[in-house]
């Protein structure tokens, strides 16, 4: 039994069903991590000189991701741009894409989205990164799904309860007993492992970003330098965002405040009607060594800081972008337990 159905745990149920387990994935039909986040998929392109694991990751897993899933789903050009309003920190990022192998091209910057800004750019890049539409690619995701045998429960809100004398976590209401859960419900996943009972070393953390109804790109864009503004297609409108400070985000009326003053600055806010601020919510593990990939704690052998529970694994993935390799670790581990039973 997968809990969560969103994009990583879809992609799990769907990986443990064409490897031939029965799977039921329950989901309760909020958007609790990148559902409700910014909706890019990530070529490692814009983190690779800060976050050089983690980009190198997205560039290595980003096309495990079926194209027949990402295609009706995308939104504008599908690559990016990188933007830079001087040139100091460009060769700062050539060296870091080039020490990846990440597929960038160097283009005039008059051929770039910022030729629309006040702020004109220096330098630009076209980077294999583009947007998707969250919620045609969740729908399409959950088709794929049940298309590969595995039985959805959406609407279905589930809670674990684990046995203080066996360790064994059960899920409440559920007519047969899962041989295995696996959780991966995103935001919500610390939540339902406190209610069991169940020590853990995950956090969640609240990401800011601005939805821009006077903007309407036609591509995905990042300023690379500055304030590090990114802003992405959506429907009618753009999602706009900035990197948060040491970690956190600040109050509304500072995350509101720094948004605008990033339009502003490129010429790009018209009025304070179109912009909107909206939160979302990741999981993360609290350890600083966790794999950038993504974080599998099977707590049948559980990492440190964590209670057993000899019949549950925890997923959480580093980025939507890499789910499916989230998934593969995650089937990889039954398969072993399948092979010694």
């Amino acid at each position: 039994m997968v809990v969560g159905a969103g994009l990583c745990g879809l992609a799990i149920a769907t990986t443990a069903a064409r490897r031939g387990f029965d799977v039921l994935c329950v989901g309760d039909g909020r958007p609790g991590a990148s559902l409700a986040n910014f909706g890019q998929l990530h070529s490692g392109a814009v983190l690779a000189p800060v976050l050089p694991d983690v980009a190198e990751a997205c560039w290595q897993y980003r096309n495990d991701w079926p194209d027949e899933l990402l295609r009706p789903a995308l939104v504008g050009e599908p690559h990016g741009y990188a933007l830079f309003a001087e040139t100091a920190a460009v060769h700062t990022y050539r060296t870091a894409w080039q020490h990846i192998g990440i597929d960038v091209e160097e283009i005039s910057p008059d051929r770039s989205p910022a030729s629309a800004a006040h702020l004109p750019a220096a330098a630009a890049f076209r980077i294999p990164d583009f947007s998707v539409n969250l919620d045609i690619l969740h729908a399409r995701t959950r088709a794929f799904a049940h298309d590969c045998g595995v039985s959805l429960l959406s609407q279905r809100r589930a809670t674990l309860r684990r046995n203080q004398e066996t360790t064994l976590v059960t899920v409440p209401d559920l007519s047969d007993s899962p041989a295995l859960v696996v959780l991966a419900a995103g935001a919500d996943t610390p939540d339902l492992l406190a209610r069991a009972g169940v020590a853990h070393t995950l956090r969640q953390r609240r990401i800011a970003w601005g939805r821009h109804a006077g903007a309407q790109p036609d591509a995905l864009a990042y300023w690379l330098d500055g304030d590090l503004l990114a802003i992405s297609p959506d429907h009618a409108d753009a999602r706009v965002g900035l990197p948060s400070v040491n970690g956190e985000y600040g109050t509304d009326e500072i995350e509101y405040a720094r948004i605008r003053t990033a339009l502003v600055r490129r010429g790009l806010h018209r009025s304070d009607a179109d912009l909107s601020l909206q939160w979302g919510t990741v999981c993360e593990p609290v350890t600083t060594r966790a794999a950038p990939t993504s974080f599998v704690a099977d707590l049948r052998d559980p990492p440190a800081g964590w209670s057993r529970a000899p019949n549950l694994v925890v997923a959480v993935p580093g980025k939507w972008t890499t789910a499916w390799h989230c998934a593969e670790r995650v089937v990889n581990a039954l398969e072993q337990e399948r092979r010694l039973s």
